[in-house]
């Protein structure tokens, strides 16, 4: 009789389990987190730009960007979109891609999840008052993000683009190394990081110099992110 009533409450504990399963709301996850696209037939990377615009840099690197015919994807910051708007529209004339990566930067395991909310819809806002466009790449700052972010991003249609290879030219490392740090680490599909907004002395539009033929002669075609999803 007790094994019975035992199977009975089982059974019922299961079916109870179930109905919630099938009423709860399901919690949405981003698309897609991309930290490496994968192989496709021809070799293809991204080049992305952090935490621009910046007054300085920023035109620097679209020169060179601009002499070779590649195209990138700048990730920027929503602060310096409304104190530099004319380099966001050259970005945009040149035919390159603008993702958001907050209004102001902040250091993301300081702060409280509904500021960063907030703080990557105003970016969101900004970018589409300055460029006409709405944005549906994000990049959270220093990578760093939890499950509220991840359901924000599914919510507003965000694809959250993390990278393969990070040059560290933030921390201003000699030329040299910028380089070799890429040409062992790049393949077929990498996303490569790189800044536009950085301290005094940026080795990035040094760096990119070097860095764009030698991975052309090696074969590779330099995309935007979006295009480097597509293929």
């Amino acid at each position: 009789m007790r094994g019975t009533l035992k199977k009975r409450f089982l059974a019922l504990a299961l079916s109870l389990l179930t109905i919630c399963a099938l009423t709860m709301p399901v919690f949405a996850s981003p698309k897609i987190i991309y930290r490496h696209t994968g192989s496709s037939e021809k070799k293809r990377v991204a080049l992305t730009f952090d935490d621009g615009p910046h007054p300085r840099y920023t035109p620097q690197i679209l020169d060179i960007l601009a002499e070779y015919g590649v195209e990138a994807t700048f990730f920027t910051v929503g602060s310096n979109v409304e104190a530099y708007p004319k380099i966001i529209e050259r970005v945009l004339a040149e035919g390159h891609e603008v993702g958001n990566h907050t209004y102001h930067h902040y250091h993301t395991t300081n702060v409280k999840g509904e500021v960063l909310t907030k703080d990557i819809l105003e970016c969101g806002h900004i970018l589409k008052k300055h460029t006409g466009q709405v944005p549906h790449l994000f990049r959270p700052p220093e990578g760093v993000f939890n499950e509220e972010i991840k359901q924000l991003c599914e919510e507003q249609g965000y694809i959250i683009v993390m990278w393969s290879v990070d040059t560290r030219d933030w921390a201003h490392p000699a030329i040299e190394d910028i380089c070799k740090n890429v040409r062992e680490n790049v393949r077929d599909g990498s996303i490569i990081l790189m800044h536009d907004f950085i301290g005094k002395n940026s080795p990035t539009p040094a760096a990119l110099r070097r860095i764009i033929p030698m991975l052309q002669e090696s074969g590779f075609e330099f995309v935007t992110v979006s295009r480097l999803l597509e293929g």
